[in-house]
């Protein structure tokens, strides 16, 4: 729980109070963002009750001089876009966007937005309450409009995106230089695709007009873009894809054939059914030209089973035979003479 200290206008800010509880608890079914289990007021100060989220912050993640892979950058920046748009949409902004805000969960590595007990609702025309929110916010995170006291859905957007350069160079934004229109100086410092540095740009400019209008349109132009660029592991972060393994010693039955097209060196498991239908088998996958192909392998092996099968098939069926021919020996007149029965066997 925390405080929130009551300005001149009590009765206004009591109003105001409960209008922000609301919105949290409906916030709070995201599963995202903290719940709210309760809210109170004692001795003229109010309090919020909100669920314990175990995990570390993004802000022990990013580590100065010690720059994330770009494709691990844009799984950050798509899972928080997703945050931001569904508290977008239900009229809010959170307004304190930094990496110590941000959680790293513990229980699945995802992402999740805490430190709510600023958040403003998009109010219009509300007098005294405006200049309430003037301070809300953290320099260098916080954009020129904000600083104003006049935030808006892309002052969000402005934050993540600085959080997002600062991941991508491993440079704190305070230490970023400006040029005379106030833009940020930072692209020379990112080893990243063009398209990427152009996103943050647009995300961080300092006239919110030039940034995206929502995260949502945010989150089209990273789809069209950057769908390229494969997260690369970093202590703590989950991934939702992951490129080819090269390592020879990786549990076979942990991956999947590969597409028909695709041309590699497979190894069949040693442990499955031989007779097992090509395409259902767990193979290891080495990214590199093949010098031996898996149909003709797998045909061969079927063709090897049957061959077995036909002979096994016939040395039964023979000594059935013999078994009942000495069952049920025929009469001695239909037997030919010694010779014809003895000599062809010493053939």
């Amino acid at each position: 729980s925390f405080a929130l200290p009551p300005p001149n206008s009590w009765r206004s800010l009591d109003a105001y109070f409960k209008t922000e509880a609301t919105a949290l608890h409906s916030l709070g079914h995201h599963p995202q963002i903290p719940e709210l289990l309760a809210y109170f007021e004692e001795a003229e100060k109010f309090y919020l009750v909100q669920q314990y989220i175990a995990g570390q912050t993004l802000d022990q993640k990013l580590i100065p001089q010690q720059p994330w892979p770009a494709g691990q950058v844009v799984e950050l920046l798509r899972d928080c876009l997703n945050i931001l748009r569904f508290i977008h949409d239900q009229g809010v902004i959170h307004r304190d966007l930094k990496p110590a805000n941000l959680i790293l969960r513990d229980a699945d590595h995802k992402i999740v937005l805490v430190d709510f007990g600023t958040v403003k609702n998009i109010l219009q025309g509300q007098g005294g309450l405006e200049q309430l929110t003037v301070a809300v916010g953290t320099q260098g995170y916080m954009p020129i409009e904000q600083a104003r006291g006049k935030p808006n859905s892309t002052s969000d957007l402005y934050a993540l995106g600085i959080i997002g350069i600062q991941a991508l160079t491993g440079v704190k934004p305070l230490d970023l230089e400006e040029d005379e229109h106030g833009e940020i100086i930072w692209s020379p410092l990112a080893n990243a695709q063009p398209e990427l540095i152009e996103i943050l740009t647009k995300m961080t400019r300092y006239n919110y007009l030039e940034r995206y209008p929502s995260a949502q349109s945010v989150l089209d132009a990273l789809d069209s873009c950057c769908d390229t660029l494969l997260p690369q592991a970093v202590p703590g972060m989950r991934t939702t894809s992951f490129p080819v393994s090269t390592d020879q010693s990786i549990d076979q039955s942990m991956l999947q054939p590969p597409p028909r097209e695709y041309s590699s060196q497979v190894r069949p498991n040693p442990n499955e059914d031989p007779n097992a239908l090509p395409g259902v088998r767990s193979v290891a996958v080495v990214n590199r030209p093949s010098s031996r192909l898996v149909q003709p392998q797998a045909t061969s092996q079927v063709l090897g089973q049957k061959a077995k099968i036909a002979v096994m098939a016939i040395v039964i069926a023979g000594g059935i035979y013999l078994s009942l021919k000495q069952l049920f020996p025929q009469p001695a007149s239909d037997i030919s003479s010694p010779e014809a029965t003895s000599d062809p066997i010493r053939q």
